[in-house]
């Protein structure tokens, strides 16, 4: 997929892995050399960076200095350990999120989501969880069969490319990931080896800011579901059939955003949006956002991937 031919870099080895969550390209890229004068970096970004380790101003601080690295939208900034006691070996902590240019609470739903439901079935993490050193790897989101993974993860946030770099020892590993839009190209050789170049110094500052302050989420296979998640399980435990425009209503204010702000988001007028609701409350025999919300936390039934 991806080959040796860029003149800047050494010879690449790589490894191509197929899932149901599309292939994933690990590539073993040599840093840049350091004496290159044009390599992009604000050392005022960098200050900002630095004094915000151990604070909530980190990982948005951290998102702006990348995206001088690299042009991106979303920032994912995830921690585990191993821990014997997890059934996957590890303890994995969502350190943080943050975007350019996209809404902080859609991210932050994903993610959310996203540690309550995908992430010990996620193959590319799989993959490189208790990996020791420094691996680089770019999901093909393209290739992703379709499916609620894809959907609620990737098409839904609009999301088109993913690249993360990680960085593993015996003991714990660290990784970053960066997302782009769908109207983004995806990420090049070039942008792909400053990436990896910039992580000698980022590392360190990420294994700091996360011995100093509290993980966003810790995830467990056990732990408590997102209410999206909740309502999905009803939905799917009880057949209940709401057509794609009440589905997509019902999420957004089950997700805590208003009937207009849920208009806008899918592209309809309000009063559409709020016949929407009407439908999809008769369905489900609910009156208000609350009861809708109770309504998919009785689900006695458990989801899957």
């Amino acid at each position: 997929m991806i080959h040796a031919c860029w003149k800047a870099l050494r010879r690449m080895d790589y490894n191509q892995t197929a899932s149901s969550s599309g292939r994933a390209m690990l590539l073993n890229v040599p840093p840049l050399n350091h004496d290159q004068t044009d390599f992009p970096l604000s050392f005022k970004t960098l200050g900002t960076v630095i004094e915000a380790v151990g604070t909530p101003d980190f990982v948005p601080r951290l998102t702006l200095l990348l995206n001088e690295v690299v042009p991106i939208n979303v920032v994912h900034i995830e921690r585990s350990r191993v821990d014997s006691s997890k059934p996957m070996g590890f303890r994995c902590e969502w350190i943080g999120s943050s975007g350019v240019g996209m809404d902080s609470s859609v991210i932050s739903d994903v993610m959310t989501l996203y540690y309550d439901r995908f992430y010990d079935r996620d193959p590319l993490f799989a993959g490189i969880r208790g990996k020791v050193g420094t691996l680089l790897v770019v999901r093909d989101i393209g290739a992703i069969p379709p499916g609620e993974f894809r959907q609620r993860l990737f098409d839904e946030a609009s999301i088109a490319h993913e690249c993360v770099l990680a960085r593993g020892t015996r003991h714990a590993q660290d990784s970053i990931a960066l997302e782009r839009a769908l109207d983004a190209p995806p990420f090049s050789l070039a942008e792909m080896n400053r990436f990896r170049n910039v992580s000698e110094f980022l590392f360190p500052l990420l294994e700091l800011h996360a011995s100093m302050s509290a993980a966003k989420r810790v995830a467990h296979p056990t732990s408590f579901l997102h209410p999206l998640a909740q309502f999905d399980a009803r939905i799917a435990g009880d057949q209940v059939r709401l057509s794609k425009r009440e589905y997509e209503i019902c999420a957004h204010l089950i997700t805590g955003r208003t009937v207009p702000e849920a208009a806008e988001i899918i592209g309809v007028r309000i009063g559409t949006a709020e016949s929407y609701v009407k439908r999809a409350f008769a369905k489900l025999g609910v009156r208000t956002k609350r009861d809708l919300i109770a309504w998919g936390q009785a689900c006695p039934h458990s989801p899957t991937l």
